[in-house]
C-alpha cells in the first residue's frame, strides 16, 4: 500500500535527519504572531510568493521527464533537509507527494504556513520547467495524520 510505504519513507528520513533545536521555538513563535496580525488570506498570497522566490533561489536543471524532475527536486529538498517527493502523472495533473517535511507547531485551527509554502514552490519549479501559466499546484487533500505526506495536484484547479 502507497500510504504506508509514504509514511514509512518519511519515518526513516526523519530517524536519519536532526531538527535544528536552535530554531524549533523561533519559528514556533513567529508563526503564531505572524497568524495573529496577518489576514489569513494575505497570509497565504505572502506565504505563496515566498514559495516561489524559494524556487527561484532553488533552480532545477532543465529536465526532460518526471523521473528527471523527481531526482532534482529530491537533491535539492535534502540539501535543505526539507524532505522529499515523488512525482507521477495521474489523468488531467501532476501529482507531488511530499514527505518528511519541516514541523513546526501552530495553531491547528488554520492552514499549515508550510501548505502554502510548498504550493508556491512547486508552482515555481513547474513553470520554470515550461508548464502552462495558467497551472498551480495545490493541495490534493488533509493529510490522513499529522506529519503524513501532502498530495498536491499541479494543473488547472476550478
Amino acid at each position: 500500500m502507497a500510504g504506508e510505504e509514504e509514511e514509512q519513507r518519511s519515518l526513516q528520513y526523519y530517524a536519519q535527519q536532526h531538527c535544528s533545536r536552535q530554531w524549533v521555538h523561533f519559528l514556533a513563535a513567529m508563526f503564531a504572531e505572524f497568524e495573529e496580525r496577518v489576514d489569513p488570506g494575505e497570509a497565504e498570497q505572502f506565504l505563496e510568493t515566498l514559495g516561489a522566490r524559494m524556487a527561484r533561489l532553488l533552480p532545477l536543471r532543465r529536465c526532460d521527464s518526471l523521473d528527471e524532475l523527481q531526482d532534482d527536486i529530491n537533491a535539492v529538498l535534502e540539501g535543505i533537509d526539507w524532505g522529499w517527493v515523488r512525482i507521477s502523472e495521474n489523468g488531467g495533473y501532476i501529482e507531488i507527494v511530499h514527505g518528511a517535511y519541516p514541523v513546526v507547531a501552530q495553531d491547528e485551527g488554520r492552514r499549515s504556513w508550510l501548505t502554502a509554502t510548498l504550493e508556491g514552490l512547486y508552482t515555481g519549479w513547474m513553470t520554470e520547467q515550461g508548464g502552462d501559466a495558467a497551472c498551480t499546484a495545490r493541495l490534493a487533500a488533509d493529510p490522513r495524520a499529522p506529519g503524513a505526506p501532502l498530495a498536491f495536484h499541479y494543473g488547472v484547479h476550478g
